[in-house]
């Protein structure tokens, strides 16, 4: 799985006037991007109901293996200055998690289903922000960084069977 996240702009709202500068930024203007990519390795079960017209299906799923891979760029301080960063910082991190899913079906024909459903990921890592090397004229030392992702959508379905069936019952 894959996020990107950006935030744009930057008004100083406390005592600090040095974090966005002595003017808001635009809020236009890109200023950080974190970029995850999530990797891992389910161990699951899943089950169907037939009921007449009507299947339900659940699956449930332990991740005994995340892993995260990402970086994490401040756009206004990616610079050849002292102290600013020289590109995107890289981050990673090992865990776990668990996945949940539901999902309901409604067969109006041998060929023709719709359905709905709805599913939920946690994942959780501990790992490093890798500042080594990242900040020019400092020399860096990794930063312990834990993540945590809680993810919940849900989609609607329709089925289409190809062969001997009928779209449409004409009985």
């Amino acid at each position: 799985m894959n996020e990107t996240v950006s935030a744009y702009g930057c008004t100083q709202e406390a005592f600090n006037p040095f974090v966005c500068g002595p003017t808001p930024i635009n809020n236009r203007l890109k200023v950080i991007t974190q970029d995850n990519n999530w990797y891992s390795t389910r161990i699951g079960i899943d089950g169907a109901w037939e009921i007449g017209r009507f299947k339900f299906s659940a699956e449930g799923a332990w991740l005994p293996y995340v892993g995260l891979y990402g970086s994490d760029a401040h756009w206004l301080r990616i610079s050849n200055q002292p102290g600013d960063f020289n590109g995107p910082v890289p981050e990673d991190g090992r865990g776990w998690g668990y996945q949940f899913e539901g999902f309901m079906q409604y067969r109006v024909t041998q060929a023709l289903s719709v359905g709905f459903g709805g599913r939920y990921w946690y994942m959780q890592t501990h790992g490093l922000t890798h500042f080594e090397g990242h900040i020019n004229g400092v020399a860096a030392l990794p930063q312990p960084v834990e993540w945590k992702v809680n993810n919940f959508g849900m989609f609607v379905q329709l089925s289409l069977k190809f062969g001997p069936y009928y779209v449409i019952d004409v009985h």
